[in-house]
């Protein structure tokens, strides 16, 4: 049931939501712009501030310790915005070690992954101080489009080659690949994946239209079997997945 909705007036892209101090939040990428809606009460949201930038149609935003993070393939580094008085988001600090970038991800450690931008494959950020977010480490072997990171290990779509890459960093300063593998989609196909709580399985969605989601056994590094596939419709493709935490549900889109 539709309870309400936001009209910006402009291309969206990512949404992150976070809980802090009794009160829920909308981060929602704008075309120019991250916005800050406050949704503790579902029927009446409210804009509570906006963090511009510069115009593109994709931005990724997380959130961490009273801090929201914002990458966009618009050349504005990935911003670092103080949510601690949530009613007057501030931008404190950018990551300026590149220009644009395509995905962020913040592992359950307190470990900033940044992938799609230049000079390295993955980018990874102590964020012990939230504000100031300390460049610890970098991976290098093609271009990751999503990646998921769950008990120290990075899972990571390629999305032009047709790969899943799993690797090691548990040592954040040198990430170790553990192993890749070749879907069989090809060219623009892996473009995210996600790994069940007990790793045993990895799911993985071509982008490609009649895209499959794929189920892996990755018990075996060295013995990885394709399981069982589904496809929505022959028209369509899978774009993100997830898995609904603490549940063996996973959310496709």
């Amino acid at each position: 049931e539709l309870v309400s909705f936001m009209d910006f007036g402009q291309n969206t892209s990512d949404i992150t939501g976070f809980f802090q101090d009794g009160r829920e939040f909308a981060v929602v990428g704008l075309q120019d712009a991250a916005s800050f809606v406050e949704i503790t009460d579902p029927s009446n949201p409210v804009e509570l501030g906006r963090i511009s930038g510069g115009n593109s149609i994709w931005r990724d935003l997380k959130y961490w310790n009273r801090h929201v993070y914002i990458g966009t393939e618009a050349s504005d580094g990935v911003k670092v915005v103080s949510v601690d008085d949530p009613n007057n988001p501030v931008l404190v600090n950018t990551i300026s070690d590149f220009g644009n970038s395509h995905n962020i991800h913040i592992d359950a450690d307190g470990y900033l992954y940044v992938v799609g931008a230049a000079t390295h494959d993955v980018w990874i950020y102590d964020l012990s101080f939230p504000a100031y977010p300390q460049q610890i480490g970098t991976w290098n072997g093609e271009y990751l489009h999503d990646i998921e990171v769950y008990n120290n290990k990075l899972y990571g779509a390629a999305i032009y080659s047709g790969l899943f890459y799993i690797i090691d960093v548990s040592d954040k300063t040198n990430p170790t690949t553990l192993v890749s593998y070749n879907t069989g989609g090809g060219y623009i196909s892996t473009h995210d994946c996600a790994v069940t709580y007990d790793e045993h399985y990895l799911l993985t969605g071509d982008e490609t239209t009649g895209g499959h989601i794929k189920i892996w056994d990755i018990s075996d590094y060295g013995n990885i079997n394709l399981v069982s596939e589904y496809m929505t419709n022959p028209s369509h493709s899978a774009h993100n997945l997830y898995i609904r935490p603490e549940t063996d549900l996973p959310i496709i889109s």
